[in-house]
């Protein structure tokens, strides 16, 4: 049975609005019939204001837990039956962060996942069984006395942050791990000191970078997983001997510890370019997209408890063949980005009490926003993009403008729904933008191609 999918117009976002009982989303003037334009796809996620229901929490919100797993026919996947933890679909804005400020010092964040702290043993991790095995393999050669550095790398949204996490909770009662997040660039060599031992706790700051090293390899041996190293690539001065500090202390230290590094594809590159990283890491492990059949078993784990019905008639045959098209489109219309594919699938759902829920044709994301932006919008999105994110002050001092020429600049492209905004009571320059985390592949494809950013 051949189940054709069309595209929906937009009078159906209006009626969906109204069977929820939320506010309509105020359409983008450019959207056009079947198409999502980026500002819509923003004010579906993340949201503000509480989550409306059940289906909305599920899909967008929750990750995928040990008993949303469905039994998925093995030849069919490269999923191994022991892979641990939380799905590689979560972004980095779900994790709760404790931050702990220290005075006139930039801090190192620990990340905790509440729900990833929740989950056994028993849960399996959707694909990436191959780079999973090269991590362990890493370990492995340091718990011999072999260390070298470690990278994990990939795309925003490719789900490396969920990916490092399973590290922290599989060896966590095997060797102390420590899982961190950096809160800010260190722009100095004291502040990359300082926020190296605070891996440590160690609060008396060592005064040269030797003294740093002869401390932290007095130190019990740890796993330390440095996830967003992207932060760290901060084009302000000072940041280059901050770099240079870090490295080497990680390098002398990696015999007594083992130091894993998660990063984004693109700073990847302009480390290896700019800084020659490679010479030093032992380790690149490389993440993508999701693949198609890898896709699937993320919607199917997503939909598993939600009631979602493809077909009317109850074949089983029909809803199966239903739900391979639902997830070729969605991986064709997103490219194997799990949120924003969510996010789409989510905007086709319709609830009704009487009726179970059922699925209207899935919309694809209008990209005419990109399509006008400027040269110098598209290269304020790239460096907002390699550095996840940037506070006014620090896009003024990147682009030599002043501060509120910035502040315009990044509340315009908000406006447009292409950045996401956090607002400082206190100061403006403070504004932190980031890139809106269901567009990272659609903006990343665009500068691309137009040239803003390197492979």
């Amino acid at each position: 049975m051949d189940v054709q999918l069309p595209l929906v117009s937009k009078a159906w976002q209006t009626v969906k609005s109204l069977l929820s009982g939320q506010a309509p989303i105020s359409p983008d003037g450019d959207s056009i019939e079947g198409k999502l334009s980026l500002k819509e796809i923003t004010q579906l996620y993340p949201r503000i204001k509480p989550i409306a229901s059940e289906v909305e929490k599920s899909l967008l919100y929750n990750p995928i837990r040990p008993d949303r797993q469905p039994q998925i026919d093995a030849s069919l996947t490269s999923r191994s039956e022991s892979n641990s933890e939380i799905s590689a679909e979560s972004e980095s804005a779900q994790r709760p962060q404790i931050c702990s400020e220290q005075t006139n010092q930039h801090v190192v964040t620990v990340a905790v996942t509440d729900t990833a702290a929740s989950l056994t043993d028993d849960s399996r991790f959707i694909g990436r069984d191959t780079q999973r095995q090269k991590v362990i393999d890493a370990i492995t050669r340091w718990q011999n006395n072999k260390g070298e550095l470690t990278a994990v790398i990939g795309p925003f949204g490719s789900g490396v942050s969920s990916f490092l996490n399973q590290f922290h909770y599989q060896y966590h009662l095997k060797e102390p791990v420590t899982y961190l997040s950096f809160y800010h660039a260190a722009l100095s060599a004291k502040e990359a000191i300082a926020n190296l031992c605070y891996c440590f706790n160690i609060t008396d700051e060592p005064k040269s970078i030797t003294a740093a090293i002869t401390l932290i390899n007095q130190q019990e041996s740890h796993v330390i997983i440095i996830d967003d190293l992207h932060k760290l690539m901060l084009r302000m001065m000072g940041n280059y001997q901050a770099l240079v500090t870090f490295a080497t202390v990680i390098m002398e230290t990696r015999q007594q510890h083992c130091w894993i590094l998660g990063c984004e594809t693109y700073v990847w590159h302009r480390l290896s370019s700019q800084y020659s990283i490679t010479n030093f890491v032992k380790t690149i492990i490389r993440l993508d997209y999701f693949s198609l059949l890898e896709l699937r078993d993320v919607i199917q784990c997503k939909t598993t408890n939600i009631g979602l019905r493809l077909t009317h008639d109850g074949d089983e045959d029909a809803e199966k063949t239903a739900f391979e098209q639902l997830t070729k489109q969605l991986h064709q219309v997103s490219g194997g980005h799990s949120k924003l594919a969510c996010v789409l699938l989510f905007n086709a759902l319709t609830e009704d009490p009487n009726h179970p829920l059922t699925i209207e044709p899935i919309c694809t994301p209008d990209t005419t926003t990109l399509k006008q932006c400027s040269d110098e919008d598209l290269f304020s999105l790239a460096e907002l993009y390699v550095h996840g994110g940037l506070r006014i002050f620090q896009h003024a001092e990147i682009f030599a403008t002043s501060v509120e020429q910035s502040s315009l600049k990044l509340e315009y492209l908000s406006r447009q729904g292409l950045l996401k905004a956090h607002y400082s009571k206190q100061d403006f320059a403070q504004h932190n933008y980031v890139i809106t985390p269901t567009l990272t592949r659609l903006i990343a494809t665009h500068l691309v191609n137009h040239n803003k950013l390197y492979l």
